[in-house]
């Protein structure tokens, strides 16, 4: 077996790259290892283009094995691994949320990433999972603008803040932690965070961002001075270019309606509307064609493109309000009916959530 190894000193503890010909098929590959936790991430990519597709399609899979902590799944008749855990869907979550900004969306060929648990001990494999994908894209033919880094910063009972803080102190009870942080960024900036925390000033948790950023600073540099050294050359994928005929129909007919419909309030009724007739304008000019993957796409950066100008240059949002002004709130208990145990409703904005809690009766007890 091949075998080239690198290291760095993350959180005060050895991460290694282990690159290999173990999964040689893939286009980019890597183990990653810290303590005795180790994971296997894949990354390829499908070599024609999937005609008819108005979207990038990418799969990111986070496989949690019980052979990874000496475990036999099931009864004694039953040796099949299950479903996703809910924490391995959650922990996949975070990996596509990490790496799919950083995709060019107008790729229209099929993309798989895939995270495999082989060993685990007391580190977190959710944060070396995203760092091996991060890697194992980096290093591979895969048109992608990363790496990024993660890592996970907590302060518990004893007050210290710790980097990639072991399992045993995340699973502490809530009432002995104040925060527990993942944080993922590239070049200085955050692209994704989750939290789980006490009431906490935000001195604590800038602190935290600040002891993170310099944590995925280094994990960055490490994976280019990889990238450098073993990455292959990144495949050219050619964008299907708009029609200067379509171009000049949408310049004539949509471009100037689009930015009163972005911003006509809460909702989307306007910019839906007006993408139907975009859709019905493009149909009618080429009645030939199946595929209107370019038309979409512009239609869509355009949107895009004068929503993120508004926010940045004028402080504007589509739906009316200001950049510190947060959506309205709403909470009711119960309330529905009497015959339920437990109900209740949040409202977001537009976003409404109904909660129904059941309690069993004792013959459901867990003996």
């Amino acid at each position: 077996m091949q075998k080239k190894e690198f290291s760095v000193e993350v959180g005060g503890k050895k991460l290694t790259a282990v690159f290999t010909d173990l999964a040689e098929q893939a286009h980019g590959s890597v183990m990653l290892k810290y303590g005795e936790t180790i994971v296997l991430a894949t990354a390829c990519m499908s070599r024609d283009k999937q005609e008819g597709l108005g979207y990038f399609n990418l799969t990111v899979d986070y496989a949690e094995k019980f052979y990874a902590a000496g475990k036999i799944l099931g009864s004694r008749f039953v040796r099949r691994e299950g479903k996703p855990s809910q924490e391995a869907i959650l922990a996949g979550r975070v990996i596509d949320r990490t790496l799919r900004p950083l995709f060019d969306q107008s790729i229209r060929h099929a993309v798989q990433v895939i995270v495999t648990v082989l060993s685990v001990d007391e580190n977190d494999p959710t944060i070396l999972a995203v760092n091996a994908a991060s890697l194992a894209l980096l290093v591979s033919e895969i048109p992608w603008n990363g790496p990024v880094g993660c890592v996970r910063i907590g302060k518990y009972e004893d007050d210290i803040v710790k980097v990639n803080p072991s399992q045993e102190l995340r699973l502490l009870d809530s009432t002995m932690y104040k925060f527990d942080l993942t944080v993922c960024g590239k070049d200085g900036n955050i692209n994704m965070i989750e939290a789980s925390a006490r009431e906490t000033s935000e001195e604590e948790i800038e602190k935290a961002l600040v002891m993170a950023a310099l944590e995925i600073s280094k994990l960055e540099d490490f994976q280019k001075k990889i990238a450098k050294e073993i990455g292959k050359e990144k495949r050219i994928i050619e964008k299907e270019k708009i029609l200067d005929r379509s171009a000049d129909l949408f310049n004539k007919n949509i471009l100037p309606k689009m930015e009163k419909a972005i911003f006509s309030g809460p909702g989307k009724s306007k910019i839906d509307e007006l993408h139907t007739e975009w859709n019905n304008l493009v149909k009618e000019t080429y009645p030939e064609r199946e595929d209107f993957s370019p038309e979409d796409d512009l239609f869509d950066d355009t949107e895009n493109g004068i929503l993120h100008k508004k926010a940045i240059e004028e402080n504007k949002r589509a739906d009316g309000r200001k950049m510190d002004e947060l959506r309205d709130l709403y909470a009711q208990a119960g309330g529905i009916s009497t015959q339920l145990h437990g109900s209740g409703i949040f409202y977001r904005g537009g976003t409404h959530v109904l909660s129904v809690l059941t309690l069993g009766g004792p013959e459901a007890r867990y003996s």
